[in-house]
């Protein structure tokens, strides 16, 4: 069995997880202070995964050990799971179930924890949720289970649609009440983005994207309406922060665990 060691953890990598599956890893396991990636091939990788090294190990079983050591998550209201821990959702909580697999979010990460607590203290009840940079749909389906009259996922990757669909059938969402599209804001190529303003925007993405989007962000919300914003590493906050002041949003406020950020603010209200 082919192994390739990263030096890191899933929190202080997550940028790579998906060029390892990209590359053709068949499973990633943390294990001290290494990811390691399970190969049937030595393969070619992009240079900013190229500081691991190649080791040949005997056969085990990766996938079971990946499940026993993959562990329901409280979310606020919800209890992130994966399928085969589809009865353990804590008392007073309604399991979101995530299958893991190649689409980014399985919903264990610290950003995707704290961006589902964020929703679950909001009052969704009939409200349209824009979730930008879907991946595996954890956020927009988070969003329906907790009463959102309607949510959109958007994400550039093509690949993580079906996969966020299928989550949304295994959760018992249906088209209705979350719907997930290729595409992405300020091209003008999704038709369902320019209908009408989001009630709430969620989006779980690089600093760097959320500078870039923040004029979009405004776009897409009604006034007053809450934004909420992951992804972003601590060091990074002084840019989301200019961002958000830059297109007029208030009472910004912030989370953190760990190396990472959570932001949230509100539109600001039409002059």
């Amino acid at each position: 069995m082919l192994v390739y060691r990263l030096p890191g953890t899933f929190d202080t990598r997550e940028a790579h997880l998906d060029l390892l599956w990209e590359a053709g890893a068949t499973g990633l396991e943390e294990r001290a202070g290494h990811i390691r990636a399970y190969f049937g091939a030595r393969t070619a990788l992009p240079p900013e995964i190229a500081d691991g090294d190649w080791t040949e190990e005997a056969e085990q079983d990766w996938q079971a050990e990946f499940r026993r050591t993959l562990r329901p998550v409280r979310a606020g209201r919800l209890t992130i799971v994966a399928p085969w821990h589809a009865g353990e959702a804590e008392e007073g909580t309604r399991p979101l179930i995530i299958e893991p697999g190649m689409a980014f979010g399985t919903g264990h990460h610290a950003t995707t924890r704290m961006a589902t607590e964020a929703l679950s203290e909001l009052d969704l009840a009939g409200v349209r949720v824009l979730d930008v940079g879907t991946g595996s749909g954890v956020l927009a389906i988070a969003a329906a289970l907790l009463g959102a009259g309607f949510a959109l996922g958007v994400d550039i990757d093509p690949i993580t649609i079906p996969i966020a669909r299928e989550n949304a059938e295994i959760n018992g969402v249906a088209p209705a009440q979350a719907r997930f599209e290729e595409g992405t804001l300020g091209l003008g190529d999704l038709p369902e983005l320019e209908e009408a303003p989001f009630g709430v925007v969620v989006a779980n993405l690089y600093a760097e994207l959320h500078d870039l989007l923040a004029g979009e962000y405004a776009a897409h919300l009604v006034p007053g309406g809450p934004l909420v914003l992951t992804g972003i590493l601590i060091g990074k906050l002084d840019l989301v922060r200019a961002a958000l002041d830059r297109e007029g949003f208030t009472g910004v406020t912030v989370r953190e665990d760990g190396d990472w950020a959570l932001v949230t603010a509100r539109r600001g209200e039409e002059p």
